[in-house]
């Protein structure tokens, strides 16, 4: 209505000031008051501006008595109030705006817009606001609330808006809100704006965005802090930002996001900080999660939270620090996990929790040359059966648990290194046991620390490349390699193996296709137990084996290099802490296969006469071989007895032959005492004639029948008789003790080949 018309609708009766004011408004002009006066208006003539009168409304400095009612209006002029102070606050339930309301630098006790329709814009800008109510407002374009300060009522949150609908962006930036902020179930489509804002409820909600969807950024960064819970469960987003931000609720969760969905990214670095748990289980982050430089401190609690997290990168790095377990468990990256340069604290538990991680790219627990910071845990760090598909890179970092697993990787699985190399400390047992390397597991430089117990263990590995312990790698406790299978080599090359308990080295069933390289600085100071293990090739000097032997029953391998005698080899084999014939059998045949046959007799020899000092054999079975060791060496020198028979058939040749021209030789059964004397002469007929060298050869040879010893025998009648057939029953005891070690001797070489 225009004109005059206006003044015949009124249904209040305004003082002169109101009439000043209504004029104004009415000629299109700012009613203006001197607040420094106080001057006030009564509500109704507000309402009445703004409902009646077809003109912008524009009041600077007003004081309006009671509440200003606009619930269920059709507001269809733009609102604009500035200084103004509104004692009783302003309703705008139900209303339907087709302009924009403006309220800039005003007091209001109470804003309540709950059901607010197809408004243009509602800007409250540095205002005070003794609670604001927006729940289920449709907003066409802006909510602004941007440096105004929120205040909570009795049972009421400083800002209540739950389900509401913004076309275009929700700004609360630069605000201070003391009491809770409520947007859950919201929808925004541009920017959901908190930077620099401060939100105080403390020990309860700060800000609840639980099931909030934002369509374009969710800023809680730029001096952000919230004291209180931050809740976006299922919250929606292209990219969440708290950098440079502060939560803090030490009692409890300072950030609650789990199942938020982001597709760009969600920050919470560059001097982040989060006193309380950060909470993102399930999260979906369709780009990186960045705590960079974040500190985060759980207060006795985890410090984050993120349990089935799928990302494409987490960076915890550059000077990211946490007081508290970090738990990463079943999380799924499709590229890598960066934490390079961070620093995990929980010594009472998990410093790093990342069991069942699944990383399609890297996962760097290193160092940071350009910032001179290494990775370092003190708690444990775990990645038991994580999947990496391209590499897990530790050098550089500190893992300290000093009486428990350091590192604990068991099930690990990777297609590319494992590098715990160049300054990689780890204070407590480090296990990759189980795990699959697919190509090299570099610990080259790299110091192992668990005195009394296992320092690296390797139990079980399948390693598709090298095992590399060498170029310094310090081992303070025991390495295990058990039943490890390796393609190539394993390589202790200068390895330092000291202050174990029982065993430096425990490679019990290694299996590996390259080379054993026992080759370390000094001599380990523990056994070392190969017991079934088999290598390709095994490299080793004196200094390998310690003092108090080796353990090598089952050890096996292809070839030796020859930087050590057999003699060496036969003294380190005899210095083995539990006798077995088997090392003896395998280092000669490697010598019989390489052509040595000098080496291989003696390696042999030397282990069946240690078969009869230390193993439990019956004092027959000690005699019988002492007897072949003598006489045949075991099989290994059948030539042995030739230079004893030999001899004593050229020399009974000449006894016997001696014997027959003294006629001390009759036919074996032919002289009875009434029977005659048979010259040895003249044989009887078709009798066998005596022939001293046939007769020295078969009594040496008891095998052979030459038809001597059986057909002559000494006549023990005649003078030297008697002495002769006893000599010639102790050369047929020694012919065939003879054949016997020959044939024992043979059978043994037989069985050796």
């Amino acid at each position: 209505m225009g004109g005059g018309d206006w003044r015949e609708h009124l249904d209040f009766t305004p003082d002169a000031r109101e009439w000043r004011m209504l004029d104004r408004v009415a000629e299109g002009k700012p009613a203006a008051f001197d607040e420094r006066l106080g001057d006030e208006v009564g509500a109704a003539a507000v309402r009445f501006l703004c409902s009646a009168l077809d003109k912008p409304v524009v009041l600077v400095g007003a004081r309006i008595r009671g509440r200003l009612d606009l619930a269920r209006l059709r507001l269809t002029h733009p609102l604009t109030f500035r200084h103004c102070w509104f004692g009783d606050g302003v309703d705008l339930t139900g209303a339907t705006c087709d302009e924009p309301i403006e309220f800039d630098d005003c007091h209001l006790n109470g804003l309540t817009a709950d059901g607010l329709r197809a408004c243009k814009d509602i800007s409250a800008v540095r205002c005070e606001i003794d609670g604001a109510s927006f729940a289920g407002a449709h907003l066409e374009h802006d909510l602004r609330l941007s440096g105004s300060k929120l205040n909570h009522r009795p049972s009421c949150a400083a800002f209540h808006g739950p389900d509401m609908v913004i076309e275009g962006g929700l700004f609360l930036d630069r605000v201070v809100v003391t009491g809770g902020v409520t947007l859950d179930s919201s929808y925004v489509a541009a920017d959901l704006d908190c930077r620099g804002g401060q939100f105080r409820n403390d020990s309860a909600t700060a800000i609840d965005a639980s099931w909030v969807t934002v369509g374009r950024e969710l800023r809680c960064d730029e001096g952000f802090q919230a004291y209180g819970e931050v809740r976006l469960c299922w919250a929606r987003a292209d990219l969440v930002s708290f950098r440079n931000g502060v939560l803090n609720n030490p009692s409890g969760l300072a950030l609650r996001a789990d199942s938020l969905h982001a597709t760009i990214g969600c920050y919470l670095d560059q001097r982040f900080q989060a006193t309380g748990t950060v909470r993102l289980v399930g999260a979906q982050i369709a780009g990186e999660l960045s705590a960079s430089g974040g500190t985060f401190d759980g207060h006795a609690d985890a410090a984050i939270v993120a349990e089935r997290l799928a990302a494409k990168d987490v960076y915890l790095d550059r000077g990211f620090r946490a007081r508290g377990a970090v738990r990463l468990v079943g999380a799924h990256l499709e590229r890598q996990l960066t934490c390079t340069g961070g620093h995990f604290e929980n010594p009472s538990g998990h410093a790093l929790d990342a069991t069942g991680l699944l990383c399609r790219g890297s996962v760097y627990l290193d160092r940071d040359p350009k910032l001179d910071q290494g990775f370092t845990a003190h708690g444990q760090v775990r990645l038991c059966g994580a999947s990496v598909t391209e590499a897990v890179a530790c050098s550089g970092g500190l893992f300290e648990c000093e009486d428990g697993v350091a590192l604990d990787a068991d099930g690990l699985t990777t297609e590319g290194d494992v590098t715990l190399n160049e300054g990689f400390r780890a204070i407590g047992q480090v296990r990759l046991t189980r795990g699959t390397v697919g190509r090299q597991l570099d610990c080259r430089g790299g110091a192992f620390k668990a005195p009394g117990g296992v320092a690296l263990d390797l139990t079980g590995l399948v390693g598709h490349g090298d095992v590399l312990l060498t170029h310094g790698f310090r081992a303070v406790g025991e390495v295990r390699l058990r039943d490890a299978n390796v393609d190539r080599d394993v390589d202790l090359t200068g390895a330092h193996l000291t202050h174990a308990d029982e065993t430096s080295l425990d490679a019990f069933g290694l299996r590996a296709r390259g080379s054993l390289i026992l080759l370390p600085a000094e001599r380990p100071t523990r056994t070392i137990d190969l017991r079934y293990a088999a290598v390709n090739r095994l490299q080793d000097r004196e200094v390998s084996w310690p003092d108090d032997g080796a353990e090598w029953e089952g050890f096996t391998y292809q070839s030796v290099d020859s930087s050590l005698t057999h003699r060496q080899r036969i003294e380190i084999l005899n210095r083995m802490r539990h006798y077995s014939l088997q090392p003896y059998q395998q280092l000669s045949k490697v010598y019989r296969t390489a052509g040595r046959d000098r080496e291989n007799r003696e390696v042999a020899i030397t282990g069946l006469n240690q078969l009869r000092r230390k193993d439990n054999l019956t004092r027959a079975s000690k005699v019988w071989s002492h007897f072949l060791g003598i006489v045949v060496g075991y099989g290994y020198k059948l030539h042995r007895p030739l230079y004893v028979v030999i001899p004593l058939i050229i020399a009974n040749a000449f006894l016997y032959h001696s014997a027959e021209h003294h006629d001390l030789m009759e036919p074996a059964g032919a002289r009875t005492d009434t029977g005659p004397h048979v010259d040895t002469n003249h044989c009887p007929d078709n009798y066998p004639c005596f022939n001293p060298a046939a007769y020295s050869v078969q009594l040496m040879i008891p095998l052979l029948n030459l038809y001597q010893v059986d057909k002559w025998i000494p006549d023990a009648s005649k003078a030297w008789g008697t002495q002769l057939l006893i000599w010639t029953w102790l050369m047929i005891l020694v012919g065939w003790a003879a054949g016997l070690a020959i044939a024992a001797g043979i059978n043994a070489s037989l069985r050796k080949e």
